[in-house]
């Protein structure tokens, strides 16, 4: 366990002191007391080579391997001699602290010699100590946090598995070639455009997880960035993650509903629009607008920051260094991320084009597709517009930033603009113009166009400032304000401002027409959006503003309705209090006096007059009353009585004008003293009564001052509910009448405002007569147009037919074509027989010339042998005759006419085969002449 905290250690960070054998947490090295142990072991004097008696700490880690480190290079200067180790979730070597000398040691010295020495030892400890710093610091940077290692082998596994799925190049490789060989070449090449979107889906929700998995959470962890420097490289990542893992996680589920039975290979997805429009309609399409928006719009101030840190932290160099070798990030850096991620939204259209494009059109899918291209170009327009006022933001703040706070302008009206005022205003377009002085010179300005100003600034030791222009005002107001272009001039313009007094007129000048086009144009459609309860008296104050001020107004005046509703209710309370006090006399004009008293609708409130003319009635009636008493009474108690009737109604209504009521006020005033409110008029009476019947008075005198007294209290209590009611009609009409003052001052000053004057006038009309051009010109163009349609369509119909008439002598034509080929291809066979029949009749031919050849020779070889022979007995012969010449004549004969018979049949012989030879050689030829003739007549056409 734990020494500081007693609780259980793991041995990642378990610290152990090797002279104590104290474990700590990480957390709980601080708290924990220094070692006693070192203390009482180290010398009083310490030799400078003898660094065995040195404290050492080590550190407890998996390997428990052992190695010296210096004690500086390692441990902090303030900690105490008991130091504990930073522990590492990668396995470590311990580290021993055995060289490690302390200045404190050092002072502790007993001589100066050993003192010298121990100086001369620290400054060969201090360098090698600084040197071991930086090597320790390095080597601490380039380890491999376990977690880290981890996280990546798990992504790495999940890309793998969602790879195995889409590794195939394309949809025709990825099934059987069986399976392909059954689809038709439209279904094959729009399966191939679903897989090329499968398969960019998962690269981008795989970048999407490298930036958030790898790089963000790497910041977090292993260089302890803040959440908002995280923030400011990757906004919005989690939500983008989730979004496209959602989307990719149904495109698999469609794939996997899709299968062919028994196989997990071979699939044809024939619905895909339904998800497509899921995705990019309702809440995910704001959600992707959003965030999309956020990301897009930061994108450049996202990499910027980025390099900024990257060349200012060293750590975060080696950190990216260290992940852009990691075989799940494949060297893609933050950067490439982040522009992979912006331009992944504008992909969309093209892919979901070419599915619609082999997507039959009479089918719910090509509908679906259609709506769905429709919806992410408006997602895409979305968020183009959200990072274009993000960016005209940040121009406005840039803008702002710039500007002399000291700098400040007075408006036409007389009001002053400054410095603040521009950050209460939208920007709407900002670049460089030229504004003519009285003079005919150029000034170089910068205008700056907002929601409700049109504002020209110039730099001045870069810094803005308001432009100077000879008594006229270069913060125009866009009320009232007339754009018009200058004659013979292309790139000029006249700012026309309208005044009450005299007009303003400032000359701008662009760098060509098209720029002073686009400027005429945006400030027209500013002038024509701008609101109509926007005010030049008011030209600081912004719509924010206003908006709280009417907030405010509102507030007020619900706070003062409930005032008098409050004092309504004070009213009727007090009415019921009088109304007990009269005897408790109920009227049936309680529930009409409670309805005038709580009635809001000014409409069917009680007027006023009719209120005071009755209570003036009943005043009359009361000097009737009284008049009448004092005429009929006799003598002192008669005055008396009499005064006491009379200064009860009397004193009443005198009190009950008043706002307090007559709560602490006095009712009546006697001889004897005052009496309270709170006395009730029956014991006025009985006083009454007993007083006159103390005095003497008769009962008819008795009961006709009962009368009148009942009469006056009654009168009194009318008289009350009528000013009651009177003071609730005032209150109420007090507060109707501040209200439609405030509403007639506001009407006022909107009248006076939209009050045209003369020029304004003609401006109206004017732009009406252009309007009326314009619409003849547009009329006029659309009668045009509708004739060239007609035109073009009586075209389009003769087109029409000279091509059905062309189609039906083309499908002629191509009738006798196939008929002509038919025949040729006869005539091709025939004379491919006869090609055949005369390669035969050759090959016969050739066999016959060799074999008449073979014959010629052999004839050849005979005829010589022959004559050879001849040769031979005629030499033979000869020689016979001369060798017998000298015999007699007779056996000369004799001997002569043996050869003849052979001679005979030699001659016979050879003339046999001289006449043999020429007529087998003539059949020969003959023959072969026959085949020759035959051939020669097949080979003519």
């Amino acid at each position: 366990n734990c020494y500081s905290c007693i609780k259980t250690v793991t041995c990642k960070e378990a610290y152990l002191c090797s002279n104590c054998n104290s474990i700590v947490h990480k957390g709980c090295r601080e708290s924990y007391a220094s070692c006693a142990m070192v203390k009482m072991k180290q010398p009083k004097v310490l030799q400078a080579h003898d660094t065995s008696s040195l404290p050492t700490v080590v550190m407890r880690n998996k390997n428990c391997q052992t190695k010296e480190r210096p004690r500086s290079a390692i441990v902090a200067p303030d900690e105490n001699t008991f130091n504990l180790m930073m522990g590492s979730r990668r396995p470590q070597t311990s580290l021993s602290l055995s060289k490690s000398v302390s200045i404190q040691n050092i002072a502790g010295a007993g001589n100066d010699e050993n003192h010298l020495n121990a100086v001369k030892y620290l400054s060969r400890s201090t360098d090698s100590l600084n040197k071991m710093n930086t090597k320790v610091t390095e080597s601490m940077e380039s380890l491999n946090d376990e977690g880290t290692d981890m996280n990546e082998g798990q992504l790495m596994g999940d890309f793998e598995m969602d790879s195995k799925q889409l590794e195939a190049e394309s949809w025709s490789q990825a099934v059987d070639s069986k399976f392909l060989r059954q689809q038709k070449k439209e279904v094959v090449k729009r399966q191939d455009v679903i897989y090329e979107l499968m398969q960019t889906e998962m690269h981008h929700v795989r970048t999407l997880k490298i930036m958030s998995d790898v790089y963000s959470r790497g910041m977090v962890t292993e260089l302890q960035f803040e959440q908002r420097v995280v923030e400011k490289i990757f906004p919005c990542l989690e939500d983008l993650l989730k979004i496209h893992s959602q989307f990719f996680q149904h495109i698999l589920d469609r794939r996997k509903e899709c299968l062919v039975e028994s196989s997990d290979k071979n699939y044809v997805i024939k619905r895909i629009g339904d998800l497509l429009v899921q995705q990019f309609s309702g809440e995910n399409a704001e959600r992707m607008k959003k965030t999309y928006g956020k990301f897009c719009g930061h994108h450049n101030e996202a990499v910027n920051y980025f390099k900024d840190l990257h060349s200012k932290e060293k750590r975060f160099q080696a950190f990216m260094k260290k992940k852009m070798s990691s075989t799940v990030v494949r060297r893609l850096g933050i950067q490439e991320c982040i522009l992979l991620v912006t331009q992944r939204i504008t992909k969309y259209p093209v892919i979901l084009q070419r599915i619609l494009q082999y997507t039959k059109e009479n089918e719910v899918e090509h509908e679906d597709l259609k709506q769905s291209l429709l919806l992410v170009k408006d997602v895409i327009t979305a968020v183009n517009s959200k990072v274009n006022n993000y960016e005209k933001k940040m121009r406005l703040h840039e803008i702002y930033s710039r500007t002399d706070s000291k700098s400040i302008q007075r408006m036409k009206g007389g009001k002053m603009f400054a410095k603040e005022d521009l950050k209460r205003r939208k920007l709407i377009r900002d670049g460089p113009a030229l504004l003519k002085t009285a003079t005919g010179r150029l000034k170089e300005a910068q205008a700056v166009l907002l929601s409700d100003t049109l504002v020209f600034l110039q730099e001045k030791d870069q810094k803005y400032v308001f432009a100077s222009l000879e008594h006229r005002s270069t913060v125009i107001s866009l009320k009232r304000l007339i754009v018009r272009d200058v004659a013979h001039e292309e790139k000029g313009l006249f700012l026309i401002s309208m005044g009450e007094k005299d007009p303003e007129m400032v000359e701008v000048h662009t760098s060509s027409k098209e720029e002073r086009n686009s400027w005429m144009q945006v400030i027209q459609d500013t002038i024509t959006t701008m609101g109509k309860d926007e005010d030049e008296g008011i030209p600081s104050e912004s719509e924010e503003e206003r908006k709280i001020l009417d907030t405010k107004s509102k507030e007020l005046k619900e706070q003062l309705e409930q005032k008098d509703k409050q004092i309504l209710t004070l009213l009727n309370e007090k009415e019921c209090i009088f109304r007990n006090l009269c005897c408790g006399q109920e009227d049936s004009s309680q529930d009409l006096v409670s309805r005038a008293l709580f009635r809001a609708s000014t409409e069917e409130a009680l007027k006023g007059e009719e209120i005071v003319k009755t209570a003036i009635k009943e005043v009359e009636t009361l000097q009737d009353i009284v008049t009448s008493n004092l005429g009929n009474t006799h003598g002192h108690q008669i005055s008396s009585s009499t005064e006491l009737g009379v200064a009860t109604p009397v004193s009443l209504p005198r009190r009950a004008e008043t706002f307090g009521g007559f709560d602490s006020h006095q009712m009546t005033t006697l001889k004897n003293g005052d009496r309270d409110e709170v006395d009730d008029n029956q014991d006025l009476r009985r006083t009454e009564s007993d007083s006159v019947l103390k005095k003497g008075g008769n009962a008819n005198f008795m009961l006709l001052l009962k009368r009148n007294s009942e009469q006056v209290l009654c009168s009194v209590s009318h008289l009350h509910k009528l000013l009651s009611t009177l003071q609730a009609v005032v209150i109420q009409q007090d507060t109707y009448i501040e209200d439609q003052k405030l509403l007639l001052n506001e009407k006022t000053i909107s009248r006076t405002l939209s009050k045209p004057n003369s020029l304004i006038e003609q401006e109206k009309q004017r732009s009406l007569e252009k309007q009326r051009q314009e619409l003849a010109n547009l009329q006029k163009q659309q009668a045009q147009h509708l004739e060239e349609k007609r035109k073009r369509e009586r075209e389009w119909e003769s087109r029409e037919k000279e091509l059905a008439e062309r189609e039906v002598r083309l499908a002629q034509k191509e009738e006798k074509t196939e008929k002509g080929l038919q025949e040729l291809e006869k005539e091709r066979e025939e004379l491919q027989a006869r090609k055949e029949q005369y390669q035969r009749d050759l090959e016969r031919l050739r066999a016959a010339q060799k074999q008449l050849e073979k014959e010629t020779e052999q004839l050849k070889r005979d005829m010589e042998q022959d004559s050879q022979q001849n040769d031979k007995t005629r030499t033979s012969s000869m020689t016979a005759d001369c060798l017998k010449q000298p015999s007699s004549s007779s056996p000369k004969q004799d001997h002569l006419e043996p050869p003849s018979p052979k001679k005979d049949s030699l001659f016979r012989t050879d003339s046999k085969q001289k006449g043999k030879g020429p007529f087998h050689l003539l059949s020969t030829t003959n023959q072969t002449n026959k085949p020759t003739d035959r051939l020669f007549s097949l080979s003519k056409p």
